[in-house]
């Protein structure tokens, strides 16, 4: 891999794999949404919106990528019709036109999507990806058409797509406006932290292992055309998750967290745990990092990090 066009690079998981592949020696072009992206961003950042046809057209054609990390998209989850709309032309329509501009080129070896294991919805734990998708959102309904999008282009123009279903990244550096980075901070501050009661499962992957997973989605062939989880199959109760914070961080979880104080999401997902059996036997991929390995960076992160700005 020479060349890789990353969508959505100012993100958490952008930022991450830019760096990462910069190390790596490949060159990369990055598309930033409408304003000047905050912090460095590893290669070269261009400003751009995907759902201008033309615009991603010129960038592919004048790039020459060989590899599209595709990882933009809108995240709207409140379930209103208009957020349907604008997900429907973000997540979507921003897919078909990035899709439609690798089509017949012979440049590109790989277009390698992010999907979401929200995908599944209500569905039964652990999520296999022979699953009928149940989505719950704007966001996750609009990713699983786009999942069906690329294969369809797959089985007729033979787009080299593959989708990668994450469940919960998590890592140093992720904005706080996602539970772990808020909890994480509000305990090192020692401010009250409303969540709900706390008895939602999740799956969380560090976002290293993530990286490594999105660089053999795009390196190894039997993984063209397929869906393929990334998580770690271990459901975390988000209460004893509250919990295993305050601990470590030495807070007063009793004083600090106020459980029940803010209401679930309507038709939220409360079982949210993904099998990585097509993760292993596809791509080789297992996760390296133990979620209490993680857990203890991330904070540490956090802690080192607490004034400033993140």
């Amino acid at each position: 891999m020479k060349v890789a066009l990353i969508t959505g690079v100012s993100g958490f998981i952008g930022r991450r794999l830019a760096a990462n592949l910069h190390s790596r020696g490949v060159r990369v072009i990055g598309i930033v949404r409408n304003s000047e992206p905050s912090g460095s961003i590893a290669g070269i950042s261009i400003r751009g919106d995907i759902t201008d046809r033309s615009f991603v057209a010129d960038i592919v054609e004048e790039n020459l990528p060989e590899v599209i990390f595709h990882m933009a998209a809108n995240k709207y989850r409140t379930g209103c019709i208009e957020e349907f709309r604008q997900s429907l032309e973000d997540n979507l329509v921003g897919t078909l036109n990035l899709a439609e501009a690798c089509i017949g080129k012979s440049y590109v070896r790989r277009f390698v999507a992010m999907g979401t294991c929200e995908e599944y919805g209500h569905s039964c734990v652990p999520f296999m990806e022979g699953m009928r998708e149940s989505p719950v959102s704007a966001y996750s309904f609009t990713k699983t058409a786009a999942t069906h999008l690329l294969q369809t282009l797959y089985r007729l123009y033979n787009l080299p797509a593959v989708v990668l279903r994450p469940s919960l990244a998590y890592g140093p550096g992720q904005m706080a406006d996602m539970f772990l980075p808020a909890l994480i901070q509000s305990l090192l501050k020692k401010e009250k932290f409303a969540m709900s009661g706390g008895q939602q499962t999740r799956d969380f992957v560090y976002v290293d292992d993530l990286i490594e997973a999105l660089f053999l989605a795009a390196k190894v062939p039997e993984a063209i055309g397929k869906v393929i989880n990334i998580g770690c199959g271990l459901p975390v109760l988000l209460k004893d998750l509250a919990l295993m914070a305050a601990q470590q961080i030495g807070a007063n979880a009793e004083e600090l967290i106020e459980f029940g104080k803010k209401s679930y999401r309507p038709n939220e997902i409360t079982e949210y745990v993904a099998s990585n059996r097509a993760a292993e036997s596809i791509l080789g991929w297992l996760p390296r990092t133990s979620f209490e390995d993680g857990f203890k960076m991330t904070i540490e992160y956090y802690r080192q990090n607490l004034n400033k700005t993140i």
